[in-house]
């Protein structure tokens, strides 16, 4: 995750469905009602589904509330030094972002959309290239500090929001998901609202962990060999805490949903070995 955010203050892109009510037997990915519980955690449980080994876990999380009181929270200097602080970590990988979306369009006058926007440097660094840009980061501290640092006004309106599903329908050249499809609540949702808003031969620019990398599987070794006693990395992988990973891709998962959605799949690359792997996806809409 990129250091801005690494305290894992990262929104899902959609409220989805009455939390409460979720049944976490209904698979978040084919929503067929064969999910069962696969590893217990400390602190959570992992499903899987039967039908597309989809895994997820029984967390969701609400937005963030923004009552009057919480908007008047200020950015306060340990806030401000803590997010500037991790600012040069970030630069260094969303500046590579920035380079794959160049080599597949101009950004010059191009209208893009940053979904999970957090300190707002990816948004900075579109609008440093040309481009008009649009950012949605749910959490006030975030969209303070983007405002003061870049002087760029992210928006709180998740992507399933009126504001942007109407106001913004078949309008975006480029819309970017950087580290934040892990975090949504409903993976299947946030994608088709994000196509929903991409004009007719848009792009889709992605990236997220790979579920199906080596050290992944070396957990769920360790997971069976040991009783559920020893699973390693999954316990950092999946959290309930407020925005932390909700649910990890397979590369096969993750191109049957973009196809699915109604993309076209440009670009894919990914790692099987590095422990923090990630899945990068350019994709176009037909």
């Amino acid at each position: 995750m990129p250091q801005e955010k690494q305290a894992d203050q990262k929104m899902g892109a959609n409220s989805g469905e009455q939390i409460s009510e979720y049944d976490f037997s209904r698979c978040k990915l084919c929503a067929a009602n064969t999910a069962r519980p696969k590893y217990t955690l400390k602190n959570t449980t992992v499903y899987a589904c039967d039908a597309c080994d989809f895994h997820f876990i029984n967390h969701l999380d609400s937005l963030p509330s923004e009552t009057p009181s919480d908007a008047a929270i200020p950015l306060d200097r340990k806030a401000l030094d803590y997010i500037e602080g991790r600012l040069p970590d970030s630069e260094k990988q969303l500046r590579k972002n920035l380079l794959l979306v160049k080599r597949h369009l101009s950004l010059s006058g191009a209208h893009c959309l940053d979904i999970g926007a957090g300190a707002g440097l990816f948004a900075h660094l579109l609008a440093e290239a040309g481009a008009v840009v649009h950012g949605i980061e749910p959490q006030s501290i975030f969209r303070q500090f983007a405002q003061r640092k870049f002087g760029i006004a992210l928006k709180r309106e998740t992507i399933d929001a009126r504001y942007w599903q109407q106001g913004f329908s078949g309008f975006f050249d480029v819309v970017t998901l950087w580290d934040v499809f892990e975090h949504v609540n409903f993976p299947a949702e946030t994608l088709q609202n994000a196509y929903d808003v991409i004009k007719p031969g848009g792009w889709l620019f992605l990236d997220t962990p790979r579920r199906n990398a080596l050290y992944y599987r070396i957990s769920e070794w360790s997971y069976r060999l040991s009783n559920g006693e020893n699973p390693l990395f999954l316990e950092s992988l999946y959290s309930p805490l407020p925005f932390r990973h909700k649910q990890l891709f397979t590369q096969r998962q993750l191109l049957k949903l973009v196809e699915k959605t109604g993309f076209s799949v440009v670009h894919m690359q990914s790692s099987l070995l590095r422990q923090h792997n990630k899945m990068v996806i350019v994709c176009r809409k037909q």
